[in-house]
């Protein structure tokens, strides 16, 4: 009785105790996960990398500094666009240094919803150095420290386990540490384990970071990535692309040289890297030298393809691991004036310790690639030009961008990529209808988006082609897509959302064994109705249809999602969210993804097809201002079948259900 007692009045302090013993949740939680459902939720791909998560992160720790920031450095933040940094740094012009980031609200031109998602990555303090300092005295003083660790586990046994095919066990680790310090010092590493795989540090990797030390802008050593231009040479190994704001993942604004954070284990470069500002001059150098998973082929020596996966698991797998090797260096120089335009000169090589094989006649070739571009960023009124344009050797890739602001209600972006069947595109993330690729498309996009009475109309319109066979057609194919979305709010505290979305695409379609290019289309509608009934109690529901066809193969499905969703905040230190889904499609052809909220630094963008019912319950809980706690349950039942997954991931029943266990310090 007397633990019962104990326990009681521990759960009082700790759960319902007045906000003065705890810090208060942080709003930009929410913020955050409301930016990235917004960019994100139209994405098709479940493997989101969690390099996005990482960027907002980086940003909420390191906020940009109104009273400094030129024009590029504001694009840096979501739903900053040229026409909105350009009021900022007018007002800031005319009346001065900002005093507070609530002073944002009283620029007319920029509506207050935009104000109300970017707050929370700006910061008007004043970064004065001290010559004399000791830069090391204060150390302890100056310093942040961020502690992350992980565990994620499937309840259910796959294949890979009852067989006896992975050498380690289901459990998936993830550590992360990171020291910051006086804000132009930072040094991480990070451990991360997989399930099957055997040891906790299957993946490390580390950095040191520098930045804003006079004429040295940053400086990174150990693993970092590159972000240049409009990500047709060098960028991170994901970016935003379509979605359900028109114009602004068009643009992609450039950071240089970012250390690595992610525990993706491609596409990250190892070395060290610099850059070096001279007023209107730039400079940034760079050198890596990294391994990466490759299937080598015994006999001619030739790396025949690269595993994405990161998995180590089986005897495969493991004898992958790290054969192949890349060096890489280069240099990039900008010229710019930081609030009228930017133009840079980028080269660099990469050679590898083994040649690729070619799989078809423009597949990748050879162990030596050189790369040039210029990227250019323009700024004239309320017209912004921006592109870059790429030579690899053989062929010429390029992007162009016009984006016009009319008012703080209208804006427009139109862009012509040309990428062609021959370019290799080996550390770009460019925009486009397959997003990343950068390679064997042809496309012209337009996008508006127009603050009406009634609310936020966005609209686009793509159309592309792809002048050469692709993995999927054996044949040149083209297709377009079309996007409407209205998100109103007809009373104070309700929001509805309709959208429609079409997509006409030539595929690959056998029929009696033998391969045609028919027209597929899929259409897809969605409904949503966001109550916040408190400022404790947000209440979400959804309603999707999505209808595919192949009309010439005479193949017709359809589908449907519901889900219900809350989020519920009963102290200034909890946050509750829990969703249930109910979902029904014909196949995975009819799929609709749902993208949902997660631990912090987990992005997850579920494929829902077949019959069933998912359900999760997400608890983030904070305590003493140091000290966080987060844990997920979900669960996916569907009763039809009798199996799920494939291969090594296939579980012999139903029911699919997870619990992951997040802590977060920070002192």
């Amino acid at each position: 009785m007397k633990k019962v007692k104990v326990f009681l009045i521990l759960f009082t302090i700790v759960f319902l105790y007045p906000s003065s013993l705890f810090s208060q949740t942080d709003s930009t939680y929410t913020t955050t996960e409301e930016i990235l459902n917004n960019l994100l939720e139209e994405s098709q791909d479940e493997d989101i990398s969690s390099n996005l998560y990482d960027v907002l992160e980086d940003l909420l720790q390191n906020p940009i500094n109104l009273n400094t920031a030129s024009n590029n450095e504001l694009q840096k933040i979501p739903y900053i666009d040229f026409p909105i940094a350009k009021e900022i740094i007018n007002h800031r012009n005319k009346y001065g240094k900002f005093f507070s980031t609530n002073e944002l609200y009283s620029i007319k031109e920029i509506p207050s919803d935009i104000v109300k998602k970017i707050i929370p990555f700006v910061t008007v303090s004043q970064n004065i150095a001290t010559k004399d300092e000791n830069l090391f005295s204060n150390f302890f003083s100056n310093s942040k420290v961020y502690f992350r660790s992980r565990v994620k586990n499937e309840l259910q046994t796959t294949n890979g386990f009852t067989e006896n095919k992975f050498a380690g066990s289901s459990l998936n680790l993830y550590n992360r540490l990171q020291i910051k310090y006086n804000n132009n010092f930072q040094f991480g590493v990070l451990t991360d384990k997989d399930a099957g795989e055997k040891n906790f540090n299957e993946f490390t990797s580390a950095h040191f970071f520098a930045k804003d030390l006079g004429y040295l802008k940053n400086l990174a050593v150990g693993d970092y990535y590159l972000e240049f231009g409009q990500g047709l040479t060098l960028w991170n190994a994901y970016g935003f692309s379509k979605g359900a704001d028109a114009v602004y993942p068009v643009k992609k604004s450039e950071r240089k040289i970012v250390p690595y954070t992610s525990s993706s284990e491609d596409n990250f470069l190892r070395g060290i890297a610099g850059t070096i500002d001279f007023n209107s001059l730039s400079v940034s150098l760079f050198y890596s030298k990294n391994n990466f998973d490759a299937n080598i082929d015994e006999a001619t020596r030739e790396i025949t393809s690269t595993p994405l996966t990161g998995l180590h698991r089986t005897d495969t797998e493991i004898s992958e691991r790290k054969t192949g090797e890349e060096n890489l260096f280069g240099g990039r120089i900008d010229f710019l004036d930081k609030n009228l335009f930017k133009v840079g000169i980028l080269h660099y090589q990469s050679v590898f310790n083994h040649p690729f094989q070619p799989s078809s006649v423009y597949d990748i070739e050879g162990n030596k690639f050189n790369y040039t571009s210029t990227a250019y960023d323009i700024f004239f009124s309320n017209i912004n030009f921006f592109g870059e344009t790429v030579y690899d050797g053989i062929s010429v890739a390029s992007i162009n961008n016009l984006q016009l602001s009319f008012s703080r209600n209208l804006q427009f972006v139109s862009s012509i990529r040309s990428y062609p069947r021959n370019f290799v595109n080996l550390h770009g993330f460019s925009f486009g209808e397959r997003s990343g690729a950068g390679t064997n498309e042809f496309g012209i996009y337009n996008g508006l988006k127009w603050r009406l009475p009634i609310g936020i109309l966005n609209l686009y319109y793509d159309q592309f082609k792809f002048p050469y066979a692709t993995f999927d057609n054996p044949l040149p194919s083209e297709g377009n897509e079309i996007f409407i979305e209205l998100d109103s709010k007809p009373f104070n505290k309700v929001e509805t959302l309709v959208r429609y979305k079409n997509e006409r695409k030539e595929i690959s379609y056998t029929v009696e064994d033998d391969k045609f290019i028919l027209l597929r289309e899929r259409e897809n509608i969605r409904f949503e109705i966001t109550y916040n009934i408190s400022k404790q109690l947000r209440w979400k529901s959804r309603f999707e249809y999505n209808f595919y066809s192949v009309k010439d193969a005479e193949l017709y499905e359809n589908g449907f999602l519901f889900f219900q969703d809350l989020r519920f905040v009963p102290t200034s230190n909890l946050n509750i969210y829990g969703r249930i889904v109910f979902f029904k499609t014909d196949s995975f052809n009819s799929a609709i993804y749902e993208y949902e909220n997660d631990l912090t630094g987990i992005l997850t963008n579920v494929a829902m097809y077949g019959e069933g019912i998912r359900f999760y319950l997400l608890l983030r809980y904070k305590m003493l201002s140091h000290f966080s706690l987060s844990c997920k349950y979900s669960e996916t039942y569907k009763p039809k079948e009798k199996t799920l997954g494939s291969g090594y991931s296939e579980i012999n029943g139903n029911l699919d259900n997870r619990i992951n266990l997040q802590l977060d310090l920070s002192f």
